[in-house]
């Protein structure tokens, strides 16, 4: 599927040279990272749903504590 994106001036550079880097197309490189983006979103968002779901109390509290962690961390 082709579709045009436009994106900060500063970005694109910084694109063009990790693909390069990485021996890889920008197609290739922009679709990975709007997977992994994408996945993250759908990670977090179920964490929230289990959060709601659960009490702070009916988990240890490390348990809580890794779960809150986990929901609000963004990196991988």
């Amino acid at each position: 599927m082709r579709i045009t994106v436009h994106i900060p001036d500063n970005l694109g550079p910084r694109l063009k040279q990790t693909a390069q880097n990485e021996g890889r197309s920008l197609s290739a490189l922009t679709a990975e990272a709007l997977e992994y983006y994408l996945k993250q979103k759908r990670k977090k968002a179920a964490g929230n749903r289990l959060l709601k779901l659960i009490q702070p109390g009916s988990v240890t509290p490390d348990a809580w504590e890794e779960l809150e962690k986990g929901r609000t961390d963004d990196r991988a």
